[in-house]
């Protein structure tokens, strides 16, 4: 077992690293202050660890409609459920980690989508 580097990607936002630890795939995601990451949901469960920063976290879940809205200071550990639509918007320059057991997916949820997308043409 090792950690395998996939791929980084960089955009306004920040950046991201792409990792693979035996069946576990961990992301380091960079976020400016200002921007969003999200804007969809997942099939499978996912965890996000914030180390550094702080950031506003929606989550509405797609079956209940109900929506929790949270300000979240580092260091923070957050489940997010299957079919849960997530939004992370940086109050502060931040980091955090997610990690999940299955190749990544998601499903755009156009209302928090929206944000994301708003906010990269700024």
């Amino acid at each position: 077992m090792e950690l395998e580097f996939l791929k980084n990607i960089v955009d306004y936002r920040g950046r991201i690293f792409f990792c693979k630890y035996d069946n576990i795939f961990v992301n380091m995601v960079e976020t400016k202050k200002g921007f969003s990451r999200g804007g969809h949901y997942h099939p499978f469960k996912s965890d996000h660890y914030l180390l550094r920063g702080k950031i506003e976290f929606k989550e509405i879940h797609i079956d209940t409609n109900i929506e929790k809205i949270r300000i979240i200071d580092a260091p923070y550990t957050m489940s997010v459920g299957s079919n849960v639509a997530h939004l992370l918007t940086a109050l502060e320059d931040s980091l955090f980690l997610e990690s999940f057991k299955t190749k990544y997916s998601a499903i755009e949820y156009f209302p928090y989508r929206k944000i994301v997308n708003e906010k990269m043409k700024q």
